[in-house]
């Protein structure tokens, strides 16, 4: 018979029926789920038709081109040698969070996160049976992460430390000398730190955890092909970490998590990365609009380079919904520790002005 436990699990997930049914609607601005609104299709297409797969054979072949191609990448941005035995893949970051708990959290693990973090996180630990426990980024710092906050919550109670970089929901992003100081701490104690970038690409790419991983072992960094590079559908994660790391994921993850097609479409956009530059200057040009228009406190901290937002007001018990009315789908963030129906997630959109105006009328 079925354990009662997973009869009675509720993910954590910020989608809803009723707001999907709205995303259908042809009026409707979308501003929901985390893509590139500035990537060329175009790009895309072209990579599709060059890229070389065979329908009839598992993947293989096609990882290790893959594979090589971000090892070149980013022994390049970073100056520094990674190797083949440092690099994983999974099934995008959600994939790949799931595979690391199977073998880092078990019943009674403790776990530290930063609240708001992406929920989908929390609900892996509580699958696992977890404990997860959280620093609350302060109101009165309107959530900007404070290192000594988190720095001074690390000791040896924990086995896993998680954080986003960019902050899933507020789009922050956070230095890596201070990322850097929370690894080093958390060694001290023996916990495993997971940096998930899954819109790392929006930051400086020495900026990425990727330039740590040659320092220490007990740190995790994760990517992913969905945001910046427009692939989400395509399911692309991979990970970089110390080797002993890579081994056991391997071991205990699904084999061929992603198609030999999107892996060679995504080694292609690789190769094309200077012609995506582009939509990191439409993405603070867009954000920096969209600020000067709205009032401070309308909308917690966040940085320029990200494509995503949080926005606040007590107006109303239910903003998403409130946005939906008004033609304008957003995450509600009811399900983010720290956060309630009052603050909504925004994905920046082409149609900025768009967002300008529906936002002036609810905030």
């Amino acid at each position: 018979m079925i354990n009662e436990f997973y009869k009675n699990f509720k993910v954590r997930d910020y989608m809803n029926e009723e707001i999907l049914k709205v995303a259908q609607a042809n009026d409707v601005i979308d501003c929901s789920l985390g893509t590139n609104p500035f990537m060329n299709e175009n790009i895309i297409k072209e990579c599709v038709k060059q890229s070389t797969y065979e329908i009839n054979k598992y993947p293989s072949i096609e990882y290790e081109k893959l594979k090589e191609q971000l090892l070149e990448f980013w022994n390049k941005q970073i100056g520094k040698t990674i190797d083949k035995e440092n690099i994983a893949f999974g099934s995008g970051t959600m994939g790949m969070l799931r595979n690391i708990s199977q073998f880092l959290i078990d019943e009674g693990t403790n776990i530290l996160g930063c609240a708001p973090q992406f929920p989908r996180f929390i609900s892996e630990v509580e699958l696992r049976k977890g404990i997860y426990e959280c620093v609350n980024l302060k109101k009165e710092n309107n959530y900007k992460f404070i290192v000594d906050d988190f720095l001074n919550k690390i000791n040896g109670a924990y086995q896993v430390i998680s954080i986003e970089n960019p902050n899933n929901p507020t789009g922050q992003i956070i230095d890596v000398q201070d990322i850097e100081k929370i690894v080093k701490k958390a060694k001290q104690y023996d916990i495993f730190v997971i940096v998930d970038e899954a819109y790392g690409d929006y930051m400086p790419l020495e900026n990425s955890a990727i330039t740590l991983v040659d320092k220490y072992n007990n740190l995790i960094a994760l990517r992913s092909a969905s945001k910046y590079f427009g692939l989400p559908n395509h399911r692309i994660g991979y990970l970089f970490a110390d080797k002993e790391i890579v081994k056991i994921y391997n071991e205990i993850s699904l084999p061929f998590p992603f198609s030999d097609l999107s892996a060679s479409i995504f080694t292609k956009i690789l190769k094309r990365y200077e012609e995506l530059e582009e939509t990191k200057l439409k993405t603070m040009t867009v954000n920096e609009k969209i600020y000067k228009a709205l009032k401070a406190e309308d909308y917690i901290y966040t940085s320029l380079e990200t494509p995503i937002f949080t926005i606040r007001t007590d107006k109303y018990e239910n903003l998403t919904k409130k946005l939906s009315e008004k033609g304008m789908i957003a995450e509600s963030c009811g399900y983010f520790i720290n956060l309630d129906d009052h603050y909504a997630r925004i994905r920046i959109h082409k149609d900025y002005e768009k967002i300008i105006k529906i936002l002036l009328e609810v905030l």
